[in-house]
């Protein structure tokens, strides 16, 4: 089990990438704790521990290294996905040690936090939500927030209008409500899966079996039709109330502001499980290096592809975090005369998210954003590298747009074929012997 669970993936970590503080969980604390990290450039998990060992773990998303060790392939998952599809039953699941149902559910137990003063209150951010699509039976995985109302009662938006929003208008239409569970505390595959735009034709467990290489383990529910990774820390069963809406929100969104746009659905809780001694899970909201980087790992790599299937000189793509899934920076090598552009507008048709590209030559790192802005600077003008594209579909948590839709802008900063620009340079050699002379001093410092 410990090969797709939370726990297991913990223990494999290197000691370096654990950081372990002493302190119990309370309102804003993981939340400024991770803030803070990041302004020093450090990303490691975030481990709350007590007498009784780690019970709270934060910032597992923020590092693509760590990602990359959670996951076998992206690229061939479709093909992964088709021979892993049927999963393996697990009869006694870890995740159901300790059950309760109807009016023995208390979700006021669970260490729920404010994670902004903007907040309207306590949020789940960590739950992954699973439905099956009623007409297909196919599974689906996806994170919407939760905010707390009451021991059996959730407050939750359906706002990205994707598939479990059509799920629920399906089951309305019938008169029934529509049943879910959310998982909390899982192996990380199981979170990029419901960070994953999955084909319709493909049952998202069968992508998460594709991304760690086996066939998943899962669970039946206790009051749901429903089926969870077994070795899950917690899990909520419930449904999604057909007739039933609510006030929720404002919550912090990745954008960095918080927003009361909401569908206002409520989650009627029947069950609440979860293993002995569980670990809390959090998922840094807001404008958080894991809460963007979860949901664009995989699709940073997926664009990548489909760009090179037609431009084979697109080198690197990186989605960066100060532009909120809004900004991508590429590389490309050796251009021809308006390629950039054509590369801008692949990109803007490819994800309607983006509002700006930055094309650079394949000689700047595009995970560098000094580079990338030096090019900038030294290797575009205004006049002859830019280009718009007014009036363009957008995400609709851009506090900026206007009914779903904002201009797009790319800037086209490779080397025009007149530059005579020649970059200055040193030795590898030397390059070699600065970093050991470095190192030599930092181990004498220490």
């Amino acid at each position: 089990m410990d090969r797709q669970d939370l726990r297991g993936f913990l223990a494999a970590l290197p000691a370096e990438d654990l950081l372990r503080i002493e302190a119990e969980q309370t309102d804003y604390l993981l939340t400024a704790l991770v803030e803070e990290l990041e302004r020093r450039r450090r990303f490691p998990v975030v481990a709350l521990t007590g007498e009784t060992g780690i019970h709270t773990v934060a910032n597992l998303f923020a590092s693509r290294r760590r990602l990359s060790s959670a996951i076998s392939n992206v690229l061939t998952v479709e093909q992964q996905a088709e021979r892993l599809a049927q999963p393996v039953l697990v009869e006694c699941a870890p995740v159901f040690t300790v059950s309760r149902t109807g009016a023995e559910v208390d979700a006021g137990t669970l260490p729920l936090v404010r994670h902004y003063e903007q907040d309207a209150g306590r949020y789940l951010s960590s739950g992954i939500v699973v439905a099956r699509d009623p007409e297909t039976g196919r599974y689906n995985l996806s994170f919407h927030r939760m905010q707390y109302k009451g021991p059996r009662r959730f407050g939750i938006s359906l706002h990205s209008r994707g598939d479990l929003w059509r799920y629920f208008h399906t089951a309305q239409a019938k008169g029934v409500d529509l049943e879910i569970a959310v998982v909390i505390g899982a192996h990380p595959v199981f979170y990029l899966t419901g960070a994953t735009s999955v084909p319709a034709a493909f049952d998202d467990y069968s992508y998460a079996a594709a991304y760690l290489g086996e066939a998943v383990e899962l669970a039946r529910c206790r009051t749901v039709d429903l089926l969870v990774p077994a070795g899950a820390e917690y899990v909520l069963e419930g449904r999604i109330l057909k007739d039933v809406f609510e006030d929720e929100g404002p919550f912090g969104e990745y954008t960095g502001y918080g927003t009361s746009r909401s569908t206002r659905n409520v989650f009627q809780v029947t069950a609440l499980s979860h293993r002995q001694d569980p670990i809390w899970l959090e998922l840094t909201p807001g404008w958080s290096m894991e809460h963007l980087l979860l949901s664009q790992y995989t699709r940073e790599i997926l664009l990548l592809h489909q760009i090179q299937t037609v431009m084979p000189n697109v080198k690197a793509l990186n989605l960066p975090k100060n532009g909120c899934h809004f900004h991508a920076y590429v590389s490309i090598d050796h251009p021809l005369p308006g390629q950039a552009r054509q590369l801008g507008m692949l990109l803007f048709g490819l994800d309607h998210y983006l509002k700006l590209v930055v094309v650079v030559d394949s000689d700047i790192d595009v995970f560098d954003e000094e580079r990338v802005w030096w090019a900038c600077a030294t290797r575009f003008q205004a006049g002859r590298d830019l280009f718009q594209v007014p009036g363009a579909r957008c995400n609709v948590l851009d506090p900026s747009s206007r009914e779903g839709m904002a201009d797009k802008l790319c800037l086209d900063a490779t080397c025009p074929p007149d530059f005579a620009g020649s970059p200055i340079t040193l030795p590898d050699g030397v390059r070699t012997k600065a970093k050991a002379l470095l190192d030599l001093e930092v181990r004498t410092v220490g």
